[in-house]
């Protein structure tokens, strides 16, 4: 009799052990249940888009970061020509429009030097359109910027002063002006503006590529908008 009883009392406590496992495991259930809306999936959401006025600060601090970095360049040689310009010079003096051939002063001196072509970049303009990913530079024209003649270079073939005219300082100056301003035509006539300002869109596209994801934007650099 007595074992009966034990053996009841042992069902007993292993039904009341599965039954407080079952509540348990429907509780625990429902709380994870409750952790998520219906309806609702459980994946992160995935971010807006930027703004209209977001992409406009982008747009006007790049623009800006663009035209900074251009203005620091300031004036921006690109090209260069290398010359050797020879002066012919020749003096004589008049009496009534008749030449006085005794009076005949003449020098043929050269000299080496080089013209500098370039653009400033301070004059750039910028329009970038954030709408269409592309970026617009307007280049100023190249213009010659300097003309360096070497004075170590002088070279003096011949000298000969005339009676009553001798050469002076101010005529070996004024063979300097004239080797300046040939030069400087002559460099023009073998298109050193032009190869400027290819040289000027180059280096300038590799600045703006170090500012901003070409990948990302089309770049264009002109004399106009297209």
């Amino acid at each position: 009799m007595k074992k009966k009883t034990v053996y009841i009392v042992l069902i007993s406590l292993m039904a009341i052990l599965i039954l407080a496992i079952v509540l348990w495991g429907f509780r625990t259930a429902s709380q994870q249940e409750s952790l998520v809306p219906n309806g609702t999936p459980a994946v992160a959401s995935k971010p807006k888009a930027d703004r209209p006025e977001l992409l406009q600060i982008r747009q006007e601090t790049t623009t800006e970061t663009i035209r900074e970095g251009l203005r620091d360049i300031g004036k921006l040689a690109t090209e260069e020509y290398y010359f050797t310009e020879v002066v012919n010079y020749s003096s004589v003096k008049t009496l009534w429009n008749i030449n006085l051939g005794f009076t005949n002063s003449n020098f043929l001196i050269s000299y080496d030097g080089v013209v500098t072509a370039g653009i400033d970049l301070t004059d750039a303009k910028i329009d970038m359109r954030e709408d269409t990913k592309r970026i617009y530079v307007l280049l100023p024209e190249a213009e010659i910027m300097s003309v360096e003649i070497d004075f170590n270079s002088f070279q003096k073939y011949s000298e000969r002063e005339g009676i009553g005219n001798r050469i002076t300082l101010e005529n070996y100056n004024d063979a300097l002006k004239s080797i300046d301003e040939t030069a400087r035509q002559k460099a023009v006539d073998k298109g050193i503006l032009n190869r400027a300002y290819e040289n000027a869109q180059v280096i300038v596209q590799r600045m703006i590529g170090s500012l901003v994801d070409l990948n990302e934007y089309s770049l264009e650099i002109g004399r106009d908008y297209p």
